[in-house]
């Protein structure tokens, strides 16, 4: 249970930090599938939009943090670019993951 509530609490810890309302809605939204993976095809195909469309806009940011607002190892921006370039990443999986279990409910 302590282990459990600590993982929750880093969350939150990475969202206070980071401030990002879409970094939040993210992880709210990969949490619920985590919770109920056994989802209806509808929702797995909004979701799958939804994770798709945050992994680009994470990508983009990630971009914006290499390029514009860059900063050495150690400061914020260097920290917020490795974590949107780690969410852009998880969510396309997570977008991945969800294309597949459509296609499986669809039996294709």
């Amino acid at each position: 249970m302590l282990k459990h509530l600590s993982e929750v609490q880093d969350l939150i810890d990475l969202y206070e930090f980071m401030e990002d309302e879409d970094l939040a809605q993210a992880m709210e939204l990969a949490l619920n599938v985590i919770a109920k993976p056994d989802i209806p095809v509808s929702a797995a195909r909004n979701a799958l939009a939804m994770m798709q469309g945050y992994s680009l806009k994470f990508r983009m940011q990630a971009a914006t943090y290499t390029y514009v607002h860059v900063g050495k190892a150690g400061t914020v921006e260097n920290v917020k670019k490795n974590v949107y370039f780690a969410m852009a990443e998880q969510c396309h999986e997570m977008a991945q993951t969800l294309k597949y279990l459509a296609r499986e409910q669809f039996g294709s």
